[in-house]
């Protein structure tokens, strides 16, 4: 998703698409922030294998 969104705001020719891909960017990073934490929540309980 990140490099779909940055790809899409090189490429875009105007502000529309700068905004769709803006919120991609951004949603792209929350989930990953999300995955990271839950990934690290499963290690400490040691349900992620090694």
């Amino acid at each position: 998703m990140i490099c779909l969104a940055n790809q899409g705001d090189a490429d875009r020719e105007d502000n529309g698409c700068g905004i769709l891909y803006g919120i991609l960017r951004d949603s792209a990073y929350k989930l990953k922030k999300l995955a990271e934490e839950e990934k690290l929540n499963h290690i400490k309980k040691g349900w992620w294998p090694e």
